[in-house]
C-alpha cells in the first residue's frame, strides 16, 4: 500500500505542467527577491478548457498589476480530475498550495488538516467586498459552523440544452412536466436519437444535475433535502424517486459510452449531435460556436429549457480556499479577491459566459446580444417554481465518488435504487 501511494504521488508530480509568470524557481517557503511576495496556485482552465479564455486574461492582468509586489507560481493541470486527484494528495500531507479551488472535496480536506483560513475577518474588514461583490447568497452557502472557509466566483444557474433540430426531428418541444419528459426521450429514441448526454465518471455532473431537478421537484420535502448540506440520510422517498428515475435514463435514453464517461465525452456527444439534451451551466454556450469542437452553426440549433416544471438546479460553487501560512496570507487574499471581484465576475461573464455575483453588475447589451442564451438564463431566475443545489455542493465529496460507483450497478439492475440510497448513507457515515 506504501508503495502504491508512492507511486501515484509520483506520476502525479511527472505528469504536470509548471508555468512561471515572471518568477523564477525557488523553495515555496521564501519569497522572491526584493520582497516580492510568491503565491502558489494550482489551477486546471488550460488548453480547450471553458474558462481558459477568462483565466488567461485575468493572470496576465494581476501580473501586471501586482508586479514588484506579488507574483504568481502558477502550476497547470490539464483537467478537473487530475487537480483534484493531486490537491488530495497533497492535503493528506499538509502541503496544499496557498490558494486552491475547493471543489470536489479539496476545500472539506483542507479544513480537516488545518490549512484551510477563517475568511469573515477579511470578508468583514472590507463590507462592499462581502455584501455586494459576493453576497450574502453566496457566503452563506460557503460558512461552516460560522467560519467563512471559501469564496464563490460565480452564480450557477443550471437547466438543461437541447437540440431543436433533432426536437424537430422528433416532434416534440421542452417538457412541461417529467411524465412529457420521459415521452420525449421515448420520441427521440423512436427517431433514433440518443435523448441524454450522461455521464457517470468523474462527479457525474451532468447526470446529477438531471437528479438534483428529480428530487427537488417532487413537493417541499424534496426541495428542502436538495438545498440541506450533508443531509442526514438519502433514503428518503424523494430520493429514491429520483435514483428509480435516474436508473430508467441510463437504461434507456442515454449514449452507449455514458457508464463511466468523463465530461468531455458527454459534452462531445452534444456538441456533434449524438444526443438531444446535456444539462450543464452558462460557461458551455462558447463552445456551441467553437470550430474546434462542433461543427460550423451549431450554437444556431441550440436552444435551452427550464426543468420540467419550472425547475433550476441552482448553486454557488465552493469557491477558492486560502491556505497560505501566516507571512503569506495578506497577498494570498489579495489574489481571492481579485479572482471574485466585480472586474473578473466580468470577464468571466464576457468570456466563458458566467453569471456574475454582484448585485450591481448587469449582463450589458451587447452580451445579450452576443448571447443571447445567457440572458434567456438570466431571466429565468424570477420564473423559477423549485430549484435545488448541486450534489457536489451538499454533499460530501464521499458520497459523490460512491454515486459514480454505484451508477453502473444501477443501470444494470444489480441494484435497486433503495439499495443505492443504502450505500449512499454508507459513503456519508464515513465522512463524518
Amino acid at each position: 500500500m506504501r508503495k502504491s501511494v508512492m507511486v501515484m504521488c509520483l506520476l502525479l508530480v511527472l505528469g504536470n505542467v509548471f508555468v512561471f509568470l515572471g518568477c523564477k524557481k525557488q523553495d515555496d517557503s521564501q519569497s522572491a527577491a526584493g520582497g516580492v511576495i510568491v503565491i502558489n496556485h494550482p489551477h486546471y482552465a488550460v488548453g480547450t478548457h471553458l474558462g481558459a479564455p477568462a483565466w488567461n486574461s485575468f493572470y496576465r492582468r494581476f501580473t501586471e498589476k501586482y508586479k514588484g509586489k506579488i507574483e504568481l507560481r502558477i502550476e497547470e493541470l490539464p483537467s478537473d480530475t487530475l487537480y483534484a486527484d493531486k490537491m488530495k494528495v497533497l492535503a493528506a500531507t499538509k502541503e496544499l498550495p496557498d490558494v486552491v479551488d475547493g471543489k470536489d472535496g479539496v476545500r472539506t480536506l483542507a479544513i480537516q488538516n488545518g490549512q484551510a483560513v477563517d475568511l469573515k475577518s477579511y470578508l468583514d474588514s472590507d463590507p462592499d467586498f462581502r455584501d455586494n461583490v459576493i453576497g450574502p447568497g453566496a457566503i452563506a452557502t460557503n460558512t461552516i459552523d460560522g467560519k467563512v472557509y471559501s469564496i464563490a466566483t460565480s452564480a450557477q444557474v443550471l437547466g438543461y440544452y437541447y437540440n431543436k433540430e433533432l426536437f424537430q426531428k422528433a416532434g416534440i418541444s421542452p417538457a412541461k412536466t417529467w411524465n412529457e419528459w420521459f415521452n420525449n426521450c421515448e420520441k427521440l429514441k423512436a427517431a433514433g436519437v440518443a435523448p441524454l448526454a450522461l455521464m457517470t465518471g468523474e462527479n457525474q455532473w451532468t447526470t446529477n444535475l438531471i437528479l438534483s431537478a428529480l428530487v427537488a421537484s417532487r413537493g417541499s420535502a424534496g426541495q428542502t433535502f436538495m438545498n440541506t448540506k450533508y443531509p442526514e440520510t438519502y433514503q428518503i422517498p424523494e430520493m429514491i424517486a429520483g435514483l428509480t428515475d435516474i436508473q430508467r435514463c441510463l437504461q434507456k435514453y442515454t449514449t452507449p459510452d455514458a457508464l463511466g464517461a468523463a465530461y468531455a465525452n458527454a459534452a462531445n456527444n452534444f456538441l456533434m449531435e449524438q444526443a438531444a439534451i446535456i444539462s450543464n451551466g452558462p460557461w458551455m454556450i462558447a463552445d456551441f460556436s467553437n470550430p474546434q469542437k462542433t461543427i460550423p452553426g451549431f450554437d444556431k440549433k441550440v436552444g435551452w429549457s427550464m426543468f420540467p416544471g419550472d425547475g433550476l438546479t441552482m448553486s454557488f460553487a465552493e469557491g477558492y480556499v486560502l491556505c497560505a501560512p501566516p507571512e503569506r496570507r495578506d497577498a494570498a487574499w489579495t489574489l481571492i479577491k481579485e479572482i471574485s471581484g466585480r472586474e473578473s465576475q466580468m470577464e468571466r461573464l464576457r468570456l466563458s459566459g458566467q453569471l456574475p455575483l454582484a448585485a450591481d453588475l448587469e449582463i450589458p447589451r451587447d452580451v445579450r446580444d452576443s448571447m443571447p442564451l445567457v440572458a434567456e438564463i438570466a431571466n429565468a431566475i424570477g420564473k423559477v417554481k423549485y430549484h435545488g443545489d448541486t450534489f457536489s455542493v451538499v454533499a460530501y465529496a464521499s458520497v459523490v465518488d460512491a454515486m459514480g460507483r454505484y451508477y453502473p450497478e444501477l443501470a444494470a439492475g444489480t441494484l435497486s435504487p433503495a439499495q443505492m440510497a443504502a450505500r449512499l448513507d454508507e459513503a456519508a457515515a464515513a465522512a463524518r
